[in-house]
């Protein structure tokens, strides 16, 4: 195993001498698909647009009222520019409903309730939106993708193709299946279907990330920064735009500028983890250890299990002269981790070995770390010339002792030696042992 990313275990070779595939593009924010007799429609969860109520769909005037409000409700909050109330949408929506099951209705419903996390019931919304218009392309859209979020990319893809099959004209199914195929690693097929998405939409926000992605994984980076440009154009309040700008920034060797779009991410969602997780990043490439403490609480406010943070935070606390809140990060981060975060032993045997000087737990850490990550370690890695340096001092002040303790022993003896000549009669040296010498017998007159 090794460590999470090349940042933190640079880090943690200072003291020796934070991407995966993408995720499907979330769904877009939905405006309410709308009945026969209002005006063009808007656009709902997972972005395209929702057809008109046949004409052959009436409503109740009470009906067709409650419809307009609901509607109108929408509107208004978005020339406020205020997030939206998807529960006073849901209500409203609900009393269309006790009117009239109509599709669209059910729906916005279930765009309401998609919003608020309620998305067992947004899937049953949509299901009856389908079942009641059975050619509702928008809400067989919308339900793939929760299927996607929850059973994973196989049934979602099955239910893109069968959408992309049956509507010819839909981007979105083809923007969504263009992310799932990156995910899996097919990059040829999945910048087709993106491009198929933008011939369809040139405004499918997620088929230009699939395509800014594919070109970054080409290493094509003139072409991915043209790409991001353009998208952050048409969406700029995206925050997944600027990090790929400061990903692509990054690999261009601009570090400052990779910085500044990270920070545009964040600025447009504090929440925003990649961002955050890539700013962390940097401050450990730059050994910025204040930059790297104050990321690494960013990320832990929003984030308080992520292992990794605990150990990034508790490296640069190392760094700033603090070590016991040090070890108490590399607790929290053992406690999180577990096996799957070998590092947090190097960590802590770094600090006990140079900071602590206590070399005998610094090398029980560095066994564990050794035996955790196994074979991949060679035998001149850092590690183990760490633990032959503390098996050293150990030894050195073995000896050390024990020649204390020799020259002790014989001062002493030196001492009592000294202490019986002086207690013997007429001052004569005792025998060896402390008891005086015996004297010669007199001379016979």
């Amino acid at each position: 195993m090794r460590p999470r990313n090349t940042a933190l275990a640079a880090a943690l070779a200072l003291g020796c001498a934070t991407s995966g595939p993408p995720a499907a593009a979330p769904a877009r924010a939905a405006s309410p698909a709308r009945s026969g007799a209002a005006a063009a429609p808007a656009a709902p969860a997972a972005g395209s647009t929702a057809t008109a109520a046949p004409a052959g769909d009436t409503l109740t005037p009470r009906g067709q009222r409650l419809f307009d409000e609901a509607v109108a409700s929408v509107e208004e909050q978005k020339k406020l520019k205020v997030p939206l109330d998807w529960a006073l949408l849901e209500r409203k929506w609900r009393n269309v409903l006790d009117e009239v099951d109509l599709a669209e209705a059910r729906y916005n419903l279930g765009v309401a309730l998609e919003r608020q996390g309620r998305l067992g019931e947004a899937a049953d919304a949509y299901r009856r939106a389908v079942a009641l218009k059975p050619g509702f392309r928008q809400a067989a859209v919308n339900l793939a993708v929760l299927e996607e979020r929850g059973s994973g990319g196989r049934a979602a893809a099955d239910a893109y193709a069968r959408i992309a099959r049956d509507f010819p004209e839909d981007a979105v199914s083809r923007e969504r299946l263009a992310a799932l195929y990156l995910g899996a690693g097919q990059v040829d097929e999945a910048w087709r279907l993106a491009r198929e998405a933008l011939l369809r939409d040139p405004a499918a926000i997620g088929a230009q990330k699939v395509m800014i992605r594919v070109a970054l994984q080409r290493n094509n980076l003139d072409l991915a920064r043209l790409l991001a440009l353009r998208a952050q154009k048409l969406e700029e309040r995206d925050p997944e735009l600027p990090f790929l700008s400061g990903q692509i920034a990054a690999r261009q060797g601009d570090d400052k500028g990779a910085v500044v779009q990270w920070r545009k991410a964040i600025a447009l969602d504090e929440g925003y983890a990649p961002a955050r997780a890539a700013l962390l990043d940097a401050a450990l490439r730059a050994e910025s250890w204040v930059n790297v403490a104050a990321e690494a609480r960013e990320v832990l406010k929003t984030d308080p299990r992520n292992a990794s943070a605990h150990l990034a935070l508790g490296i640069a606390l190392r760094h700033l002269d603090k070590p016991d809140e040090a070890l108490e990060e590399y607790q929290k981060a053992e406690q999180l981790g577990g096996a799957s975060l070998p590092e947090v032993h190097l960590a802590r045997g770094i600090l006990l070995m140079k900071v602590k000087s206590e070399c005998e737990p610094a090398i029980r850490e560095f066994k564990t770390y050794a035996r955790a990550v196994g074979p991949v370690l060679r035998g001149d890695a850092p590690v183990f010339k760490m633990q032959r340096e503390c098996e050293q001092t150990l030894e050195e002040n073995r000896r050390a002792l024990e020649a204390a303790q020799q020259m002790q022993a014989e001062a002493q003896r030196k001492a009592a030696e000294e202490a019986a000549k002086k207690a013997a009669p007429g001052g004569t040296t005792p025998a060896p042992g402390g008891s005086p010498a015996p004297t010669s017998a007199p001379t016979p007159r």
